[in-house]
């Protein structure tokens, strides 16, 4: 006997126990019972409006088919459509078996070994979100960023976290060339329905820089398809990029709509507490065993901070340099890292090197031009004018005088730490690049003093 004539059994039980004849003749009188699932049996109604109406009875219909059949089920009711939709789709996918395929992702990516600071708390806060509830937070979440500063560990973060939550969730990690070579290359083998299969049935894309799609118009068509799939079903689509969407140029304007839909969030140069956080995290994870001066830190963070690349690099540098020059040295000082970096951490403006030029002269210059005295410079006011003039003083001091380390010019300014000259430093060169009166104003002292 199958599951619908099993029901049909109970029908004349039921209704003796529906308060409402009409509503027995009306709505439960042609209810199908279609499939099992798990401790649940589905029952359908034509219409969608009906299940609402018919829910209030399921518990009494469920104990009448369990005393029926001597069976501990549930009932569950969905409309004609919703079946269509959810069940047919199930089959399709138990009838064509979804290939194999490997989700891509680095496993030394994840949230824990991921430095977090104001440059990038909202991305790491957006990406978490998503993956703790995916293909409900966010989607897409959209993550920008130049090259370098941890969009790629995000996007991996995000994959290893949903797969460790729940093993059987099926994510897959792509570059947006990986997806373009794999697109062509099943046009060629005619491997397409495995690839529409693969792409159309996972639970989380994760695809890293989508601009290299944006001129490619056949992979684009497919891409949007692939992507309104996924959003129809709910899943979980992050997408990283060098730029934000609407700044995409030759992406197709439906593809920008939909990006611009769910979440767009950024990832700026870290700031120098981020950029010695990721040093020290590195250092953590390498198991560096010799001490390295706090000094030598402040250091990298504040001359090769560009992006995270160019940090790890440059520790990676020290550490090789160490290998072979210092073997005999049980720790790294400042004036080691020097010696390593001497070619490298120079930045154009110190190439003009003014060896006639005092520090006081510096300081004086810079408070002529502000309306200030030296002695308010060296003061411990924490002003923003005189802040603004002690800063470029101390900048110009380190870019203009030869050899000046950071502890001297420290001791030049009210004897300050050697750190507070690196921040001060870095915080002018940045400045600069964004503030065009800023750099105008800096550039007429340079000028004074020349």
């Amino acid at each position: 006997m199958n599951l619908q004539e099993n029901w049909s059994q109970c029908l004349p039980k039921i209704k003796p126990q529906i308060d409402d004849s009409v509503v027995f003749d009306s709505f439960i009188h042609d209810l199908q019972a279609r499939t099992y699932e798990g401790n649940s049996i589905i029952l359908t109604t034509p219409f969608e409006f009906n299940v609402g109406i018919v829910e209030e009875y399921l518990p009494l219909m469920a104990e009448i088919y369990n005393s029926e059949h001597n069976t501990h089920y549930e009932l569950k009711l969905l409309s004609d459509s919703q079946f269509e939709k959810e069940y047919n789709k199930k089959e399709l996918q138990e009838e064509e078996e979804i290939p194999e395929f490997s989700d891509n992702l680095n496993p030394d990516f994840t949230f824990d070994n991921f430095v977090v600071g104001n440059s990038n708390r909202i991305a790491q806060n957006a990406s978490l979100a998503v993956a703790m509830k995916p293909g409900t937070a966010y989607s897409p979440l959209f993550i920008y960023s130049n090259s370098g500063l941890g969009k790629t560990h995000l996007l991996n973060a995000i994959g290893n976290y949903i797969k460790k939550k729940d093993p059987k969730k099926m994510v897959l990690y792509a570059s947006s060339e990986q997806f373009v070579n794999d697109y062509i290359s099943s046009l060629g083998n005619g491997t397409i329905k495995e690839f529409n299969l693969r792409y159309r049935n996972i639970d989380t894309l994760l695809i890293d820089d989508i601009q290299f799609i944006a001129s490619k118009e056949s992979s684009s068509e497919m891409f949007f398809n692939i992507f309104n799939s996924l959003q129809n079903d709910n899943k979980q689509i992050v997408i990283t990029s060098d730029k934000p969407p609407k700044d995409l140029k030759g992406m197709e304007n439906r593809l920008v709509s939909r990006f611009t839909n769910g979440l767009t969030v950024s990832i700026d140069t870290p700031e120098f507490e981020t950029s010695k956080a990721i040093l020290q995290k590195k250092l953590e994870i390498e198991k560096v065993d010799y001490p390295i001066s706090e000094e030598v830190l402040d250091f990298i963070s504040s001359h090769f901070n560009r992006d995270v690349r160019e940090l790890e690099g440059s520790l990676k540098r020290l550490l090789f340099y160490k290998l072979v020059f210092g073997q005999s040295k049980e720790s790294i000082d400042l004036e080691f890292a020097l010696e390593a970096f001497a070619d490298s951490y120079k930045t154009e403006e110190t190439k003009t090197v003014q060896n006639d030029l005092t520090v006081d002269e510096i300081k004086k210059c810079v408070a002529t031009y502000y309306n200030l005295s030296v002695s308010q410079i060296n003061s411990k006011s924490r002003t923003s004018n005189i802040i603004v003039a002690r800063h470029i003083a101390m900048y110009l001091v380190r870019n203009l005088i030869s050899d000046m380390s950071f502890i001297q010019i420290g001791k030049e300014f009210g004897g300050r730490d050697h750190s507070t000259v690196m921040k001060a430093c870095d915080k002018v060169e940045k400045n600069m690049k964004k503030d065009a009166m800023y750099k105008k104003a800096v550039q007429e002292i340079k000028k004074k003093l020349s």
